[in-house]
């Protein structure tokens, strides 16, 4: 009697076993799996988003100024940056056998305020001009320009405004430009990699960059060069305005998406953007708000100002 009673006593205790071994399904019932929401825009979200983005009456001349006075008026060196990325960087390649990159003399002073192709032919701090012009915000003329000789070994003498100047497989210059403005302020005396001194190697993340076969100092140019081809933007053949969204939300991250919130490194200053913001790595404060303007936002004003025109495919 005492055997039964201490068997039967943990009869109930193997069959909670058994069952937790055994997952018991019912005939017919449907098993589901968690989908993983994806916290990228897909291509077509970026562009609604781009064409419904209205920027804010009041921060209108503020972004004008920063348009005309850092991104407009530096435009030939973002060009220049897109020319190197495109025609390689080595010592013999554009200007024969002599270094491309020198400090004392960097690649951006080579055209002003006048300079000789190969071919001969002069070009002048926005190359030969010829018409049509417009004025710029800061009052100056910026007029159409085109090289006079024929010549086009490396493509440097097309028109730099035609379409076809800065094809598919170029890095637009105003790509560059707003990298420039959300890692390094509009600084030239910083990486374009991570907003670190050119006065050393990087020591962020990439750290110890440029690598152009020298020590530091570098130019702005070179680790600018340095820092495209390491993110392999050289080899992007589509330069769309989602993939340049893209790429430019992906700078700061996407973390704002899993708050339900545009991220403001795109849209602060628009309607798309009110307050909520990573105030340090890791730490959201749901009512802080950007001071920094979008760089969505300034595209944007740049194609309502006619300055550029970003293809949607």
């Amino acid at each position: 009697m005492e055997e039964i009673v201490t068997i039967s006593s943990f009869f109930p205790l193997v069959l909670i076993i058994m069952l937790r071994k055994k997952r018991i399904i019912k005939p017919g019932a449907k098993t589901t799996t968690k989908k993983k929401v994806s916290v990228t825009p897909t291509a077509m979200e970026y562009i609604n988003l781009f064409n419904t983005c209205v920027i804010k009456k009041e921060k209108i001349a503020q972004v004008d100024k920063i348009i005309d006075d850092k991104i407009v008026a530096n435009r030939s060196r973002y060009e220049q940056i897109s020319l190197l990325v495109r025609g390689g960087n080595s010592n013999s390649g554009l200007f024969g056998n002599n270094p491309l990159f020198q400090p004392s003399n960097p690649f951006y002073k080579w055209f002003t305020p006048t300079s000789r192709l190969l071919s001969g032919s002069l070009v002048s701090n926005n190359y030969i001009l010829k018409q049509p012009s417009f004025k710029r915000g800061d009052g100056s003329i910026l007029r159409q320009s085109n090289f006079t000789d024929n010549s086009d070994k490396f493509g440097l003498n097309r028109d730099p405004f035609s379409v076809g100047f800065f094809n598919s497989s170029s890095v637009p210059w105003y790509f560059i430009a707003c990298v420039h403005y959300m890692e390094c302020g509009f600084s030239f005396k910083k990486h374009l990699h991570n907003g670190d001194p050119l006065t050393g190697y990087t020591v962020h993340v990439p750290a110890h960059r440029p690598k152009v076969g020298h020590a530091p100092p570098f130019t702005f140019e070179e680790s600018a060069v340095d820092a495209i081809k390491l993110m392999k933007y050289d080899q992007v053949t589509n330069w769309s305005l989602p993939y340049i969204l893209l790429k430019l939300e992906g700078y700061n991250g996407f973390g704002y998406n899993r708050k339900g919130i545009k991220s403001p490194y795109l849209w602060s200053f628009s309607n798309h953007y009110t307050k909520g913001k990573y105030v340090k790595d890791g730490v959201f404060d749901a009512n802080a708000v950007s001071t920094q303007m979008g760089a969505a936002v300034i595209l944007k004003r740049m194609e309502e100002r006619g300055l550029i025109t970003i293809p949607r495919n």
